[in-house]
């Protein structure tokens, strides 16, 4: 039975909040607002589907959630209840293999590419098995790994993990972010054939390839920061 808060977000559906089954649903939204809050503005404009498993909610309770969910700038897209949907946000895409385990939280999985015009925002890690095309956003709090080329927007450890890594099959991003350091691939420089990573070390990012490391521009952290 579910006991945690669970935010998972894919491109599909939006945002899917799974909410703990039993216990005092005030001290559960309480939880739920401390949880968003840590989060800063990283959930707003999310529009979201909350799944309560077995729990009733009376229209007191939903309109107390629904409150909750505002004051973080989210919209709440409905409530479904009497339904495990742990199949549905386990696997957010059909035939998307066992996600690895996660630090920084759950690991979402998406079997597709992320095209012009989609954004990607998730608490945890992201695995994407495809491209990230010019013009799409990833975000998330933990790791980007993206199984194919990355050429879009890409910002891990969003809430300010700077030990967050940006890992591709092809890192051309038009913007690299990680927690509050900015990075770009240099220009000219010769497409690699060769798995790459980025990370921070100190104030830069520095993306490395085996032995070897790069240096691609980046902002002093002061610089760097945005209102989300």
């Amino acid at each position: 039975m579910r006991q945690d808060i669970v935010i998972r977000g894919t491109t599909r559906t939006g945002l899917v909040l799974l909410l703990p089954e039993e216990g005092d649903f005030a001290a559960v939204l309480e939880r739920l607002a401390e949880r968003l809050a840590s989060s800063g503005r990283f959930f707003a404009g999310g529009r979201v589907q909350v799944y309560v498993g077995k729990r009733r909610l009376s229209p007191e309770e939903r309109e107390a959630l629904e409150q909750t969910l505002r004051r973080s700038g989210m919209v709440l897209l409905g409530v479904r209840e009497g339904e495990d949907p742990s199949a549905e946000a386990q696997a957010p895409e059909a035939g998307a293999p066992p996600a690895p385990h996660s630090p920084s939280g759950h690991t979402l999985v998406v079997t597709k590419t992320v095209r012009s015009g989609q954004e990607i925002r998730h608490d945890g890690d992201v695995i994407i098995l495809g491209d990230v095309n010019p013009g799409a956003v990833v975000v998330a709090t933990g790791h980007i790994v993206v199984m194919g080329a990355l050429r879009g927007v890409a910002h891990a450890g969003c809430t300010g993990n700077r030990t967050a890594i940006v890992a591709a099959t092809k890192l051309r991003p038009t913007q690299l972010r990680i927690a509050d350091v900015i990075g770009r691939a240099p220009d000219g420089d010769a497409p690699q054939s060769y798995p790459e990573v980025a990370r921070i070390q100190g104030d830069l990012i520095v993306v490395e390839a085996s032995a070897e490391k790069r240096q691609v521009s980046a902002l002093e952290a002061v610089g760097a920061k945005e209102d989300r």
